[in-house]
């Protein structure tokens, strides 16, 4: 039988830690990671929902002022008797307006991308699953594996360490010059 070079067991014992030192970033790397996710997909859905819901409602009402009182000064003569201008009001009316479609626009938005992101989301959690799973259960098994190797390795460098002592025990000692045969 040969004999195996064992020149550092505590190579395996520090890899053995490296590698649950991986697992347990990488477990809390996707827990993180699934965190983000959904507060981002409660932000999308519930606070941009909520909040350009109310802008479209406070741009309806003020398109509405606005557009009443361009009425007001195509309809209603001034103080002269003359048509006051009413291009100040038709400024605002169109400002109010361009204020409707962009939050319009933005709750559509909202409506369109909660749904794609609720499926990218489906998508990643299948995928880091995967990792999960190595993660949960491969990991062990290669520590439990390293674990073997090192015990192996242990009792074999302890097995040679004993048969080098039992080796030279059982050799008889050397003659000294001053023990004469007969003595």
């Amino acid at each position: 039988m040969s004999e195996a070079r064992v020149e550092n067991i505590d190579a395996i014992k520090a890899f053995k830690a490296a590698l649950w030192k991986f697992a347990e970033s990488a477990n809390v790397a996707l827990s993180e990671a699934e965190a983000d996710a959904m507060a981002t997909l409660r932000w999308l859905d519930v606070e941009q929902r909520t909040y350009w819901q109310n802008a479209v409602r406070k741009s309806q009402e003020n398109v509405v002022r606005c557009a009443e009182a361009v009425r007001h000064k195509k309809i209603f003569k001034d103080s002269s008797g003359r048509m006051p201008s009413a291009v100040d009001e038709e400024k605002a009316l169109a400002k109010a307006k361009r204020m409707l479609e962009h939050a319009e626009q933005r709750l559509e938005n909202v409506r369109k991308y909660t749904p794609r992101l609720q499926r990218e989301i489906l998508l990643y959690k299948g995928q880091a699953q995967r990792l999960a799973t190595f993660v949960g259960a491969e990991i062990p098994a290669a520590a439990a594996k390293l674990d073997k190797m090192v015990r192996m390795l242990d009792a074999y460098v302890n097995l040679s360490a004993a048969t080098s002592q039992t080796s030279t025990m059982s050799q008889p000692p050397p003659a000294s010059a001053e023990q004469t045969p007969g003595d």
